[in-house]
């Protein structure tokens, strides 16, 4: 089902008409877009870095149904740039939750603080319109990107590290039909110590924001049914330079081996 044919939620209040009226104002958008987001479900894995630029944005736009994926406890080390959360210890779908709340109280917000199994992302990305990843390791990245497939799932991808970050939007067909999903872009999870991770390098708290940023813009985009979704394209990031770059994306193609008799 795309956006365009999802039902909408039925007729706006006065207050969500003051609420939304910039959205509302948005060419494209008007009353039935913000409809359509306010009977649209997002399940986001990650309450971290990317997470927290993500999920307020997401819930501000009147997102109707949110889940909140995350098995970890707030550190220290983590409020550089995990901007959603203010107490140390508190598990961090918990803790993104309350915030949420407070924000938009039009909102129905779901707490799961776990870390995903690739049987349990399967089971539950079926039960929303849209998968975000804000997780922050290829291992997870990986798994996710298997089980939304699939599921036939839709999912926005981000990766941010340093000063350097990517999206793109997976499972909706691009121009040719196809459906992409992660493997497309990276065939194999790469080995250990072979890419750079913030905790070698760093990561840049207000460079993640810009990307979590891009990630909700691309989901309310997709849930809305307005604009061009980065389908067979990833955006790139370079914040050292100020740039900004798109990788055009194909549907990798399997070389099959004949057997050797």
């Amino acid at each position: 089902m795309t956006a365009g044919d999802r039902p909408e939620a039925g007729s706006l209040t006065e207050e969500q008409r003051e609420r939304y009226v910039r959205n509302i104002d948005l060419v494209g958008m008007g009353e039935a877009g913000q409809r359509r987001l306010l009977a649209s479900s997002v399940i986001v894995i990650g309450a971290g870095g990317l997470g927290s630029a993500a999920l307020p944005y997401l819930a501000a736009a009147g997102v109707g149904r949110i889940a909140v994926v995350d098995g970890d406890a707030v550190e220290l080390k983590n409020m550089q740039r995990q901007v959603l959360h203010t107490e140390l210890g508190r598990n961090k779908a918990q803790s993104g939750a309350e915030r949420l709340k407070a924000l938009n109280p039009d909102v129905a917000v779901e707490v799961l603080p776990e870390y995903l199994t690739p049987e349990r992302a399967r089971e539950l990305f079926g039960a929303y319109d849209l998968v975000l990843d804000c997780t922050d390791t290829f291992g997870a990245k990986f798994m996710l990107s298997d089980a939304a497939e699939a599921v036939g799932a839709r999912l926005v991808w981000a990766s941010a590290v340093g000063m350097q970050g990517q999206c793109s939007v997976f499972g909706v067909p691009d121009a040719h039909g196809d459906r992409l999903y992660l493997r497309d872009l990276i065939a194999e999870e790469p080995a250990d110590g072979l890419y750079p991770k913030a905790t070698d390098i760093g990561v840049l708290g207000a460079m993640v924001g810009q990307i979590g940023s891009l990630q909700a813009t691309e989901a309310i985009k997709l849930l809305a049914g307005i604009g061009s979704p980065l389908v067979g394209r990833v955006a790139l990031l370079d914040a050292v330079r100020s740039r900004w770059s798109e990788l055009p994306l194909r549907k990798a193609v399997v070389e099959l081996v004949e057997p050797q008799c």
